[in-house]
């Protein structure tokens, strides 16, 4: 989405007719803006918008290693998650012992307030094994996830442009919303403000002067 820039409202898009043809163009709708009913022709204000979406593409080799940086990041989550599961698995190992150990002690045991203590113990333990069992089965992501996952974002990243230049129009849409924090603004005396570009643009471009890469 484009904004007016002195208003911050968004511009409504129009068709005003020549002599041989129809001619698209923006418009500020905001009352009270000095802009309002001024027209700026399409092509200027979407051709600095394809220029701005450009501009985030990474070069070859800041995109080759922010990928890098994602799978390692991905296989120390992995990683960890997997020495977590083994945790919880001892926790449930232990978790029956202690259980084991209290159906000993119902059987020998002769007073009923003791028994109902033991029996409210093994309720009690059998609640937990139950959550830690949940947990288990959810912390180690499964199988194909970093293709389904981390690879689309890593194409987006790679590539905002293609996505959007390509896409349909509710594509184009989440595009803008992935790649800038917030609407573009947009002044008719002084062209794009300043694009707020989205966190992980950001981090690629902190990335970028930090190591020193230039031009793709």
């Amino acid at each position: 989405m484009i904004s007016d820039g002195l208003e911050g409202e968004p511009m409504t898009s129009c068709w005003s007719k020549g002599r041989s043809k129809h001619y698209p163009y923006y418009l500020c709708d905001t009352k009270g803006c000095e802009n309002e009913r001024r027209s700026i022709p399409r092509d200027k204000v979407e051709d600095g918008f394809a220029e701005i979406l450009q501009s985030l593409q990474p070069t070859r080799q800041l995109f080759t290693l922010a990928k890098a940086m994602f799978k390692d990041a991905w296989n120390m989550r992995l990683t960890e998650a997997h020495r977590d599961k083994d945790e919880i698995a001892k926790q449930l190992r232990d978790s029956e012992k202690q259980i084991e150990t209290l159906l000993e002690r119902i059987v020998e045991a002769d007073n009923a307030s003791v028994i109902k203590a033991y029996e409210g113990k093994i309720a009690k333990l059998e609640r937990e094994k139950l959550l830690l069992t949940e947990k288990a089965a959810r912390i180690v992501p499964p199988k194909g996830r970093l293709e389904e996952f981390i690879e689309p974002a890593l194409e987006f990243l790679g590539n905002p442009w293609n996505l959007y230049e390509n896409g349909s129009l509710a594509f184009k849409r989440t595009v803008l919303r992935l790649a800038f924090a917030e609407p573009l603004r947009y002044s008719r005396e002084s062209a794009y403000r300043t694009a707020n570009s989205a966190f992980p643009f950001k981090v690629l471009a902190e990335i970028s002067t930090s190591i020193g890469f230039g031009g793709a």
